[in-house]
């Protein structure tokens, strides 16, 4: 999805600023509006950051998307010789750490893995943001947004999958936000320690006394409330880093 090209509504002097997105649904700016529908709060938000800082957006996030289907598909363009982005933001993180929670229910005694293994998972994205330094790309991490495990486990037995099953193999409910939360430090962590560009988007949620009110009703995605937060860290990153 390209939201805009050099030619569309800027003046043709002006320099442009190439960005390439791979994620999952976050960066689709999913919210559920009832039942397992889904609308993207992106258009309220994307064209704003676009107009004030001369952005030229290729999206290429993906509903579900886990960082091995992402890696797959910047291989893809990488061999097909994409456009010289300057900067590729890479977010993903949300899916890999989940289960399969039919399976837990079914077996709460079992031994159960994530989607992606947090080792796996942060070896890809490093192997992401090299490859596409290699390439002159700058790449752009993120940290996840928070979620709300109480909403999020009632959302995955909204069904009528065993809950009580599932709290029996996490211990407690809680365990869902912990371990997305040591995938969302892991990401900050390998920033730090490489020196790769990060947006840290989870303070801007975790300091809001209307906490309950920036998570949607699934517990993972953001409300359009949440999705503001996230345009203002992204706002006040691009001010500086364009400055």
């Amino acid at each position: 999805m390209v939201f805009k090209t050099r030619s569309q509504g800027f003046n043709s002097e002006v320099r442009m600023v190439d960005v390439v997105i791979y994620g999952d649904s976050i960066m689709k700016g999913a919210t559920p509006e009832g039942g397992s529908r889904y609308r993207s709060v992106l258009p309220r938000f994307l064209p704003t950051l676009m107009e004030k800082y001369g952005l030229a957006v290729t999206n290429r996030a993906r509903f579900g998307c886990t960082i091995d289907k992402g890696y797959a598909m910047l291989q893809k363009d990488l061999s097909a010789q994409i456009a010289p982005y300057h900067f590729a933001l890479v977010e993903y993180g949300g899916n890999d750490c989940d289960y399969d929670w039919k399976a837990v229910a079914a077996a709460p005694d079992a031994n159960h893995q994530p989607h992606t293994s947090i080792a796996e998972f942060l070896r890809t994205l490093e192997h992401m943001a090299d490859e596409l330094i290699q390439k002159g790309v700058k790449p752009l991490l993120m940290t996840l947004p928070p979620i709300d495990a109480e909403r999020y486990l009632s959302f995955i037995c909204r069904d009528g999958t065993n809950r009580e099953n599932i709290v029996k193999w996490l211990g407690e409910t809680q365990m869902i936000y912990r371990f997305q939360e040591m995938y969302s430090a892991s990401i900050l962590k390998l920033a730090l320690h490489r020196g790769f560009p990060l947006v840290d988007v989870r303070p801007y949620f975790l300091d809001k006394h209307n906490y309950a009110d920036l998570i949607s009703i699934d517990g993972i995605h953001p409300s359009e409330e949440g999705y503001a937060l996230i345009h203002t860290a992204f706002d006040e990153y691009l001010r500086l880093e364009m400055a």
